[in-house]
């Protein structure tokens, strides 16, 4: 089964560079390799997919849908979530500094340990999400949900917090 995905990949591939600027195909790409740096996946329904591992370094994943996804252990430096819906999505030990997170909905999701130094949180849903141990050095939180949230005072240090009077 996994062979014929991977003909019918190397078929797509073939029909040239116009086909490889469709969404579809970077999705379908992403979901059988895992790989997919730099990617445009803008707007992406990725909700429930598993990405455990993935590479998607400075990808574009802005407006996408990956509510209830893993991304457990996956590269996701600099990567693009503005307005992305990652509602209970498990990014344990997740590599994410210098991520753009501004307006993203992160309620629910599991950051444990993971990367987040120098992120843009601005504006992000942070509620009843799981921090133990996540790297937060750098991060912006200026007006982000974090009620409920699961951090410490010791993770704020070096990171701007919310300022209700902004």
């Amino acid at each position: 089964m996994k062979l014929k995905g991977f003909l019918i990949l190397g078929v797509l591939m073939v029909a040239g560079v116009a086909l490889s600027q469709r969404l579809e195909v970077k999705v379908f790409w992403l979901l059988n390799t895992k790989q997919c740096p730099g990617c445009d996946l803008k707007g992406a329904k990725l909700a429930g997919a598993d990405l455990q591992g993935a590479n998607l370094k400075a990808a574009n994943l802005s407006n996408a849908n990956l509510s209830e996804a893993i991304l457990s252990k996956s590269n996701l430096a600099g990567a693009n979530f503005q307005q992305t819906d990652l509602s209970l999505v498990d990014l344990t030990e997740a590599e994410m500094a210098g991520a753009d997170l501004r307006g993203a909905n992160l309620s629910g999701a599991n950051l444990i340990r993971a990367n987040l130094q120098r992120t843009d949180l601005k504006r992000a849903n942070l509620l009843f999400t799981e921090l133990t141990g996540a790297n937060l050095k750098g991060a912006d939180l200026r007006q982000a949900e974090i009620y409920g949230a699961n951090l410490s005072r010791e993770q704020l240090r070096q990171t701007v917090v919310p300022d209700r009077n902004q």
